[in-house]
């Protein structure tokens, strides 16, 4: 069970990082709910829920993934909730959910990917949340335009 929820992580996560700045992108200038953000919310489900069976198997060293999984599932679903209903500041909800949620798989990455250097989960986080809220701090005034 372990390796075929460490197979499905992967590629799961693969597409996640490939379809996050799309999901972004495409939300944000259609100003609404579209299909590229409908996939990459599916695909960080599984890449949260496949984490999530991993974590037994290694309670010791992977138990914070748990709550990591959690949270980064919830930043996706506030960005789905935001693009289904634009309106005022909808675009701030699009960019820190489903960019909270490209922020903690590429955290991940970080601390799997390089466990020697416990410091570098920090470098996405720093980055990337700098520059979501550089972004809702200077929205483009396509996001905020009012349909009639």
């Amino acid at each position: 069970m372990r390796d075929i929820a460490l197979i499905v992580h992967v590629g799961a996560g693969i597409l996640a990082v490939l379809l996050g700045i799309p999901a972004i992108v495409m939300t944000l200038r259609r100003r609404r709910l579209n299909w590229v953000g409908e996939v990459y919310h599916w695909v960080i489900a599984v890449v949260c829920l496949s984490a999530l069976v991993m974590v037994p198997y290694d309670w010791k060293r992977l138990w914070f993934f748990w709550p990591v999984a959690l949270a980064t599932y919830l930043f996706v679903y506030l960005g789905q909730r935001a693009a289904e209903s634009p309106g005022g500041l909808w675009y701030r909800g699009v960019l820190r959910g489903y960019g909270g949620a490209w922020i903690a798989v590429w955290t991940a990455i970080a601390i799997t990917s390089i466990p020697d250097r416990p410091w570098t989960w920090a470098i996405p986080i720093v980055v990337g949340s700098l520059l979501i809220e550089w972004l809702c701090l200077r929205p483009a005034a396509a996001w905020k335009a009012v349909d009639r």
